[in-house]
């Protein structure tokens, strides 16, 4: 079930009504965890009235100081952006709704989508922290959405694809620890070939970028893991 997998954040909001209408709109696709990072309105009776039955998401909200602590509960971390660049951008590469549906539907784990804020969105430091960062297809004469209309339109795309039956079952998603440690490996690696700092900081995003949009299983990842480790061990012994 959805409540059990996927939960929402949202980053310095301006707005309690937003608050409210995401918190509702969280209800009626079965999502109950909301966390608020760094809020900059009060949450109270106008969040309330916006939320209207989903008051026990707004009881239940969490206030956290920290996107980068917060990211280390979740297995796959989704960042949602309006703004398609016009050039080819690591940082914002994205996929559309649709797939991240699919993706979700079809694994087992912890799932966090991440609105950004009502004004800027999501910084790029914030989007280097996705796995990955998806989009909603629009008319590009007015990309940008309020961030409710947006948060209906992605939880509304996932509750339609999780409801559908599959003949597999879900496939379980390795831990946020454990591809931490293998981009680091690979990190590693790099680095004993001589590569420049940026060269490093450009190829772990694209690599984490493609683990996001064609995510590894838990076992798939370990195996990886075990290799990339072996390799980078043998190489360094050898320097």
């Amino acid at each position: 079930m959805l409540v059990d997998k996927v939960s929402v954040a949202i980053i310095e909001p301006l707005y309690e009504m937003n608050i409210g209408y995401i918190a509702r709109t969280m209800k009626n696709f079965d999502i109950k965890n909301l966390y608020i990072v760094n809020p900059r309105c009060e949450i109270g009776e106008t969040a309330r009235m916006y939320a209207s039955h989903a008051q026990d998401i707004i009881n239940n909200i969490i206030i956290v100081n920290s996107f980068k602590e917060l990211t280390k509960k979740f297995n796959f971390i989704v960042g949602t952006t309006g703004k398609i660049p016009k050039r080819p951008s690591i940082i914002r590469r994205y996929i559309y709704v649709d797939r991240l549906a699919e993706i979700i539907s079809n694994f087992y784990g912890k799932f966090l989508i991440v609105f950004g804020r009502e004004d800027i969105g999501l910084k790029n430091d914030e989007l280097e922290l996705c796995d990955v960062v998806a989009n909603i297809e629009t008319s590009q004469k007015y990309p940008i959405l309020n961030i409710s209309h947006a948060a209906a339109i992605i939880f509304y795309e996932i509750f339609k694809k999780s409801k559908e039956k599959y003949s597999t079952p879900e496939k379980k998603l390795p831990s946020r620890k454990e591809i931490d440690l293998f981009l680091k490996y690979i990190e590693y690696s790099l680095k004993l070939q001589g590569k420049k700092k940026e060269s490093i900081s450009r190829a772990i995003l694209k690599i984490k970028r493609l683990i996001g949009e064609c995510p590894f299983t838990e076992n798939d990842l370990r195996l990886m893991l075990g290799i990339i480790r072996e390799l980078y061990e043998k190489a360094s012994s050898v320097t």
